[in-house]
């Protein structure tokens, strides 16, 4: 007991408390309840609330154990009640036997089972030093026998008894091998049994215990508690959605859930939960901010592929610029955050230097955290630490919907259906992928952008088999007038519905472009069916040359009573040149090609496709409360382009 004191003391002046409240201190071992957990992406930080009983005076209360996963420095209590809390250290100690009964079996029937094995193994050897002393007996035998049947002296009966015995001994030893062999074969399995059935219950097993040590001082005689709060790792969740569409058009069904995974090696059981696509933060204070260091070099004509190795460069250290952010907030030494905070400058320094050299060519995103949004769920969840993922409901409601189809021709035979959906819910909805059922059936998966309280977003429901369209080449003329040539085409979109109701269709087809209006032409001509007059489709994708018209196609409209679009086009432009076919080339080719073998460098021809540049809003920005199409085809194709182009 005296012992006991004395090692209580001295790790109490080690942990820098006043030898008084020592003499006064007690200690004991509580585990307390989790409460809350507030779910980061990669991290949770788990609130416990432990009770506080005793009389007044110092004690130090020994929380554990903790899970394998938490993170040291995040430890941290509070009292809401009159207790003080004076001290809170981490502290891992080694773990000697099993405390759970069912694992100490699983341990004692192993050990049997091991020195059965060594049994095993022991007779194994007692055959096989036996088997070794036939063979020597044969081998004295064998020479002895032969010498005496040369010198006509052979015993034939002792020769025949002792073959017998050889012969018999071999036959039970060959048995007694089989079953030594049979029982090790059975103990391996048994032993593989309760090996997989100990690895099931001590998933995430412990050497040692980790625990908190808190010292505390209350006022009085009375129960108190106070929370333990710490970050573990080994966790992480995301959005997942299901949409489902009725007969009611006016209104589609929301469910959006939580993919959890928890691993930490503790049970949450009945907690308050909430997710967070915030980055916990250990260190309070931000990094500071570094002169602007500006180095200049000779000047010279510059490589034309120096934009690509630009843009290659800058995506390299914006990762490392990222990664020098992250690391900061999770560190709270002095020295090491002073040195994390020079790198983090030097990165931005990079950064700036290629801003300066390469201007507007260099366009890199810089916000790659997202916005920072939190759902406190409204009941309490329990979820066990476990290697399958966990699914928990985040809010289920229905926002108003606008039901159409989509005809893009040029692109195929097959009309989708849309919705734009207007999100009218108190949260914001992270990107994430959607599961689609129409009229009960499943459609099919997707994906969503981040959509802001307010915003409009659109959603695919699938081709509808009971529309058709097309497109066909009317006519094409080419003419050659003073120094131009002008070419001009005229086509038919056509629309067919087997329904026996009419189906308001957004039809879109498409007329070149160019940004080289001096030197091409391009002229709509004039369409029975006015465009599309739609405030975003004018502004963003009718100055492309992106063309929609807004129909009503009646029911029954096939064969001779399809629904059909007519216009024609022109464009004009030098004589001396022609209109060049576009290579095909998948983006990684285009990147890897030649740059005086892209698409944008043919000096044989001139394409009237260079020079595109999609004037759409960014898919991830929560800002402007405007619909988002998620099937804008035209777009990845701009991208593609515009990557290719941004190398010279």
């Amino acid at each position: 007991m005296r012992r006991f004191a004395t090692l209580v003391a001295v790790s109490l002046c080690v942990a820098g408390w006043s030898a008084g409240t020592v003499a006064d201190s007690r200690s004991t071992g509580v585990l307390g309840r989790i409460e809350e957990v507030t779910f980061y992406r990669g991290q949770a930080l788990v609130t416990r609330v432990v009770p506080l009983e005793g009389a007044a005076g110092g004690s130090e209360v020994v929380v554990g154990p903790l899970p394998e996963q938490i993170v040291p420095e995040s430890l941290f209590a509070e009292s809401r009640d009159g207790a003080a809390i004076r001290a809170v250290r981490f502290r891992c100690r080694p773990l000697g036997e099993e405390p759970r009964e069912e694992v100490r079996k699983l341990d004692e029937a192993m050990g049997r089972l091991g020195e059965q094995r060594q049994a095993l193994e022991r007779d194994r050897q007692v055959i096989q030093r036996e088997n070794n002393y036939l063979d020597a007996m044969d081998q004295f035998v064998q020479p002895t026998m032969k010498t005496d049947l040369a010198h006509g002296v052979l015993d034939a009966a002792a020769m025949e008894k002792l073959l017998q015995l050889s012969f018999q001994t071999r036959e039970s030893l060959a048995k007694r091998i089989g079953e030594v062999d049979h029982a090790v074969k059975e103990n391996s399995k048994q032993m593989q049994l309760l090996q997989r059935k100990r690895t099931e219950l001590t998933a995430g097993a412990r050497n040692a215990v980790r625990e908190a040590l808190v010292f505390v001082e209350k006022p009085n005689d009375a129960k108190e508690t106070f929370r333990l709060s710490y970050l573990v790792n080994a966790c992480s969740w995301s959005p997942s959605y299901t949409i489902r569409a009725g007969k009611d058009r006016s209104r589609v069904a929301v469910e959006c859930n939580a993919v959890i995974t928890q691993i930490t090696g503790e049970d949450w059981d009945g907690v308050r939960l909430v997710l967070s696509t915030a980055t916990p933060a250990l260190s309070a204070s931000g990094p500071g901010l570094a002169p602007l260091p500006i180095l200049l070099t000779p000047a010279g004509d510059r490589s034309p592929n120096d934009a690509f190795q630009w843009l290659e460069q800058a995506r390299t250290i914006q990762n490392r610029k990222a990664e020098m952010a992250q690391q900061g907030r999770t560190v709270v030494d002095f020295s090491r955050r002073l040195n994390l905070g020079w790198e983090l400058n030097a990165a931005a320094n990079d950064l700036q230097a290629l801003e300066m050299v390469a201007g507007k060519k260099l366009s890199v995103a810089t916000d790659t955290e997202g916005p920072s949004l939190s759902y406190p769920l409204a009941h309490a969840v329990s979820l066990p630490s476990r290697r399958d993922p966990q699914t928990v409901r985040i809010m289920q409601t229905s926002f108003p919907s606008e039901f159409y189809h989509v005809a893009t021709p040029v692109l195929g035979s097959y009309v989708y259906r849309e919705a734009a959906l207007k999100n009218q819910g108190d949260d914001d909805l992270l990107a994430g992928p959607i599961t689609v059922y129409l009229d009960g059936r499943f459609v099919g998966r997707g994906e969503i952008p981040t959509v802001a309280r307010g915003q409009t977003f659109v959603v695919g429901l699938g081709a509808d088999p009971q529309l058709r369209t097309r497109r066909e080449l009317v006519d094409r003329n080419e003419l050659v007038q003073g120094g131009n040539r002008e070419l001009s085409f005229k086509y038919r979109l056509i629309l067919e519905n087997f329904k026996t109701e009419a189906v308001p269709v957004r039809l879109f087809d498409r007329i070149p472009y160019s940004d080289r209006t001096a030197e091409v032409r391009i002229k709509l001509g004039e369409t029975k069916d006015p465009l599309s007059v739609e405030p975003l489709y004018v502004r963003t994708e009718r100055p492309k040359n992106i063309l929609r018209w807004d129909l009503t196609v009646p029911a029954g409209a096939t064969a001779e009573k399809a629904r059909f679009v007519e216009y024609g086009f022109t464009v004009e432009f030098d004589r001396n040149l022609t209109v060049g076919l576009p290579q095909t080339a998948s983006a990684g080719e285009a990147e890897s090609m030649p740059c005086e073998q892209r698409p944008e460098k043919q000096d044989a021809a001139y394409s009237i496709y260079g020079g595109m540049k999609p004037a759409v809003e960014s898919p991830q920005s929560s800002a402007a409360a405007t619909p988002m199409r998620t099937n804008n085809v035209w777009f990845r194709q701009f991208e593609l382009m515009q990557r290719t182009k941004a190398a010279h």
